[in-house]
């Protein structure tokens, strides 16, 4: 294994439950029937393709223009000061900066909601290859496109990476791109179904095992 790819949201910090938080009030006004099965469905989609799924489900969404505007807006709130790292983050890049493992990440959040995460944690030195979102419009998870960009960015062929992530269309998008996925699971994912990932854990503390792999 020659390098780890990390999704952002919901592996690095604990975002996916500070946006539902976040948003509940104002998906509750844009659409009045959502629901929990809603909140489950959309985990791990992109922004512009939250406002399609409002679109097909809860129709008529507003304008894309005004949505992707207060998206931005919540998402300072959530990304400068709700959201907390992963316990054991911090060790493991370290650990894995020691073995001379290459480390990127591929979220399918625009750039500068990772930009607000990697620079209030003092992050982006861990990170050899940034994908966002932003690059591969209309292509995010469960697409391929963010892990295999990621890979290429780390000159990394897909089959020697290891990618980390904490949903189904994650999971997916890393399965897709040839590459072995590790699920994080946490109380905040126990709804998402997993299963295609090769294996899941319960916490980052203590992963530099199952991240590096068996021995050759």
């Amino acid at each position: 294994m020659k390098a780890v790819i990390f999704d952002m949201d919901g592996v690095l910090v604990d975002s996916e439950r500070q946006w539902k938080l976040a948003a509940s009030d104002e998906l509750g006004r844009l659409a009045p029937l959502w629901t929990e099965a809603d909140s489950e469905a959309i985990v791990g989609l992109g922004v512009v393709e939250l406002h399609e799924y409002l679109e097909r489900h809860h129709a008529p969404a507003p304008p894309r223009v005004d949505f992707l505007k207060l998206c931005d807006g919540l998402a300072d709130a959530v990304y400068r000061e709700r959201v907390s790292l992963a316990d054991g983050l911090e060790d493991l890049l370290g650990a894995l900066a020691a073995r001379g493992v290459n480390v990127g990440l591929a979220s399918s959040s625009p750039r500068p909601w990772v930009d607000l995460v990697l620079e209030r944690f003092s992050l982006r030195r861990h990170f050899k290859a940034l994908a966002t979102g932003d690059e591969t419009p209309g292509r995010v998870k469960p697409e391929p496109d963010l892990y295999l960009l990621a890979a290429g960015r780390l000159g990394a062929d897909p089959r020697d990476c290891t990618a980390v992530e904490d949903s189904r269309y994650g999971v997916a998008a890393a399965k897709s791109a040839g590459m072995r996925c590790l699920a994080l699971r946490t109380p905040d994912n126990s709804a998402q179904d997993l299963r295609l990932a090769d294996a899941e854990l319960t916490s980052l503390r203590g992963a530099l095992g199952a991240l590096l792999g068996p021995p050759a």
